[in-house]
């Protein structure tokens, strides 16, 4: 698959044909597997990037678009 997954309905999309693809046997699921847990790394980051833009509108801060969060030294 070459095509960029760029959603989080293309992401579930993506898993679900995977699943799909081990029940007929074309996919290994040792290969399906590591598939997986990198998409739930992926679903870690998004939760985090929601709680922390939580936490800032909360503070009355401003909340960068959804995607954008600046990584690295945090600015005082």
């Amino acid at each position: 698959m070459n095509k960029k997954i760029k959603t989080t309905g293309e992401l579930r999309d993506f898993l679900s044909t995977l699943m799909l693809d081990v029940k007929n046997g074309t996919l290994e699921l040792d290969k399906a597997n590591r598939i997986t847990k990198l998409a739930g790394q992926i679903n870690e980051n998004f939760y985090a990037e929601i709680k922390v833009s939580k936490v800032l509108l909360e503070a009355g801060a401003a909340v960068n678009k959804f995607g954008e969060l600046p990584i690295g030294s945090i600015k005082s």
